[in-house]
């Protein structure tokens, strides 16, 4: 068996390790979490001595390194072959979103990072809003066409991807349908994310930056 250990940023801010670690506790193959304080003196260090990305999460097969939580997705769905949706149009459609999600909606992901120990309700950005909107208009019309309660029936890696944005919303109080806010209420309910948001409240590292964003 592989030997797996995964490295991820904190539990309460780094929503891309938060995806990665996920996908892997859903595989249910043994791992080891490493986890490395973002934003310290020296910790650009300690990631690129884990991987030349310099980026969490990391995944640590055998010696070998998988520097992207895409890529960790990819190799957890070929342990696991349910992670995505069997029917090939859902397939195609989960890959496209997942897809967005990794290389888009800039704005909020600036305006509204992963905080989850935040609750605020304070006026954000249009551009941000913007996109919530974008977010919240595509979950609603997946929903609709899938019995849920997950974006393809079933949890699948699509839904990983968007858990992090989910908790923006809870987090800044974006605004949302009614649809898509019992989507965000079953995210926010899985096992394993709670597992990793009890984690987020009992550590004690913060980001200040991050925290004063609509404070």
């Amino acid at each position: 068996m592989s030997n797996l250990t995964l490295y991820i940023g904190n539990y309460n801010y780094s929503s891309w390790s938060l995806r990665a670690w996920q996908i892997l506790r859903k595989t249910e193959l043994p791992f080891e979490s490493v986890m490395i304080d973002l934003d310290i003196p020296g910790y650009k260090q300690k990631l690129l001595q884990v991987s030349d990305a310099g980026t969490v999460p990391v995944l640590n097969v055998n010696g070998d390194v998988i520097p992207d939580s895409l890529a960790i997705a990819e190799f957890c769905a070929k342990a696991v072959p349910n992670l995505w949706p069997k029917d090939p149009k859902d397939f195609a459609e989960a890959k496209r979103i997942v897809r967005k999600m990794h290389e888009g909606f800039d704005a909020i992901r600036r305006e509204a990072p992963m905080n989850l120990r935040r609750r605020t309700e304070g006026p954000m950005p249009d551009d941000c809003l913007k996109e919530a909107e974008e977010i919240s208009a595509m979950w609603d019309e997946l929903l609709g066409r899938h019995n849920g309660p997950f974006l393809f029936d079933d949890w699948t890696i699509a839904d990983a991807f968007y858990t992090p944005v989910a908790t923006r919303f809870a987090s800044y109080g974006l605004p949302r349908s009614v649809r898509s806010d019992t989507y965000i209420s079953e995210l926010m309910a899985d096992y394993h994310f709670l597992e990793w948001e009890a984690l987020a409240f009992t550590e004690t590292h913060i980001l200040p930056e991050t925290d004063a964003v609509n404070a």
